[in-house]
């Protein structure tokens, strides 16, 4: 069907269907950045949220760690004020919505946030859903820890979804939460959405360039080129063989270059010239073999005509007849004999000349065979260039999955990254909390001490009071001692939290130059892919181009037979003549055989 059309157009239709390619693979990609867009955004929301969790864990547990350190042997009615002196003025997030509540059981006992509240039971307490999130905390806090996700008013913002974490204080039957606003965590992510979005548009603008400016500065010129290039001497190579096999042989082709279209326009012009050798050739023997028949035809009119006057001269004097006749008989021998030898060269020279046509059909059809190898290679190749194209496809989808894999990968480690230093945040806060609990461990010990001295002073109305006193300093020690071993904690948890942020640094650097590697690695897939399916069209325009050379040379192989057949045919005529003179031979020779009876009869 595509034969209908000319090679130029079948390259100009091959190059439109590039450029729906290349417009296809476009919208694809277009269509894979959303998709990967939309899945990065649900990844770092969850990824969010989950470091929401490992805070709200981390920070609850350390506290509750705490508070059962400073609680320990101490009274339950003084627990409330020492609760509410360590955790009280602790603020975290941004917006500072974040702090700590105590409660016994569903009473609370400390909420900074609602004072008017504590010492109430608020176990009918629910949101807008009907979640009972103070029931469901204490139940998540005596059964090791657990979250609460629920509806509550945040100040400035209205109801908002809030995630909250509780658990047990150790050595008591008391239970302290915390909770973060997850429209902190909306917000981050539209702040990572907008950044990605921004990070896509730029990279899908510059890849667009590029693949535009390519193809109108590199790859629409070098088509067109190549196909000037083909189709061109081919136009002219077809119409060179058409006047030849119209049987005009005065053709010449201006043949450059080392292709086969040059070799195929070589050929034609030195067929054209064997041609217009051999049939000037055959035209020259066939005029000197007409000419030689004419005067054979003449020769044997004249010994008709001296054949009749000798009759006739048989009354008037059979000798002098007979001596005119041996005349003409030897006249007509030596024009028989020439026009034999005539005849002789131009049989040889039409031998020659159909062993001339018979080598040239040879090249012929042997360049045909060489013409019809090319276009089978050519098919081969191209066979080759789609495998080639599919597996460099294949490596290009191999290698944006990585890609798509590194960004999460990168996405997650840049939140973990976060997360830590938030977390180390956090160990610093908890650690600003232990001085404090420090300091006031020690003004209790030295007012313990000075209360000492002053029942001491007092005697015995004192010695009471000098218990007391001594009971209070050895509580101060413990909770020295205690916040001691809570700031070593924390020291230790802030040096891993350190070398945790400073290998997440190292890691997502590393992450970025892995997927920066990954992204030239899909560039360059992308650039073999397109260059295939170039090399691919290239070379089945090559096959057309060597099939249509295949079709004009068996149009000339046809020609060269017909020629062929004209000179067997003249042979023919050259070997007919011969035997009409070898029969004129005859005839004279019998004619000399007559004359000489006749010599002899006029001798009697």
């Amino acid at each position: 069907m595509l034969r209908r059309f000319s090679i130029h157009l079948r390259i100009l239709f091959v190059i439109s269907l590039m450029v729906i390619f290349v417009l296809g693979v476009t919208l694809a990609f277009l269509s894979n950045s959303r998709t990967i867009r939309e899945i990065s955004l649900e990844e770092v929301n969850d990824l969010m949220l989950n470091a929401q969790r490992d805070k709200l864990q981390i920070a609850t547990h350390t506290v509750a760690v705490m508070l059962g350190q400073a609680l320990k042997n101490v009274p339950p009615e003084s627990r409330i004020d020492i609760i509410k002196d360590l955790t009280a003025d602790i603020r975290f997030e941004a917006d500072e919505s974040g702090y700590y509540f105590v409660y016994k059981g569903t009473t609370a006992l400390s909420v900074p946030a609602k004072t008017s509240v504590e010492g109430t039971d608020i176990s009918g307490a629910k949101d807008v859903n009907g979640v009972f999130y103070v029931k469901g905390l204490a139940e998540k806090a005596h059964q090791g820890g657990g979250f609460i996700q629920y509806i509550f008013q945040k100040p400035g913002a209205g109801e908002q979804p809030k995630l909250a974490y509780s658990e047990m204080i150790p050595g008591t039957d008391l239970w302290v939460g915390t909770g973060v606003y997850i429209d902190n965590i909306q917000a981050a992510q539209t702040q990572v959405a907008n950044r990605i979005n921004e990070v896509v548009s730029s990279n899908v603008t510059w890849i667009v360039a590029v693949i535009a400016a390519i193809f109108v500065l590199i790859v629409l010129p070098l088509a067109l080129l190549i196909s000037r290039s083909i189709s061109k001497p081919l136009g002219a190579a077809t119409a060179a063989a058409g006047e030849i096999a119209g049987g005009n042989f005065d053709v010449t082709l201006t043949a450059t270059g080392h292709d086969e279209v040059t070799r195929l326009e070589q050929a034609l012009s030195t067929m054209g010239a064997t041609l217009r050798t051999n049939i000037t050739e055959i035209e020259a023997k066939s005029a000197e073999a007409e000419e030689k028949a004419r005067a054979a035809e003449v020769a044997k009119a004249e010994a008709e005509e001296a054949r009749l006057r000798a009759e006739s001269a048989m009354s008037e004097g059979m000798l002098q007849a007979a001596q005119r006749l041996d005349e003409v008989v030897r006249n007509i021998s030596a024009a028989s004999e020439e026009i034999s030898a005539h005849a002789d060269e131009i049989n040889s020279g039409t031998q020659h000349q159909r062993e001339r046509i018979e080598t040239t059909a040879t090249a012929m059809e042997e360049m045909n065979a060489t013409v019809l190898e090319v276009a089978r290679n050519a098919s081969d190749a191209a066979m080759q260039g789609e495998t080639v194209k599919s597996q460099a496809q294949e490596g290009a989808d191999v290698v944006r999955g990585s890609i798509r894999a590194m960004d999460a990968t990168r996405t997650q480690a840049g939140s973990l990254q976060e997360s830590m230093k938030a977390l180390e945040d956090q160990a610093a806060s908890i650690g600003q909390i232990m001085n404090v609990i420090t300091d006031i461990a020690d003004q209790t010990n030295l007012l313990a001490l000075n209360a000492a001295i002053e029942a001491a002073r007092a005697g015995e109305a004192g010695r009471g009071f000098a218990v007391v006193a001594d009971e209070v300093r050895k509580l101060a020690e413990k909770t020295m001692t205690a916040t001691k071993e809570v700031g070593d904690s924390i020291a230790a948890i802030q040096r891993v939290a350190d070398e945790n942020v400073q290998a997440m640094d190292t890691a997502v650097s590393e992450l970025e130059t892995a997927t920066e590697h990954s992204h030239r690695s899909g560039e360059a897939l992308e650039q073999i892919v397109s260059g295939t399916e170039h090399s691919a069209e290239q070379i089945r325009s090559i096959a057309t181009a060597a099939e249509q050379q295949s079709a004009a040379s068996d149009e000339i192989n046809q020609s060269i037979e017909e020629i062929s057949n004209i000179a067997a045919e003249t042979a023919r005529g050259v070997a007919e003549t011969t035997d009409a003179l070898s029969q004129l031979a005859s005839q004279a020779a019998a004619l000399q055989n007559l004359i000489e009876e006749l010599k002899t009869d006029a001798g009697r």
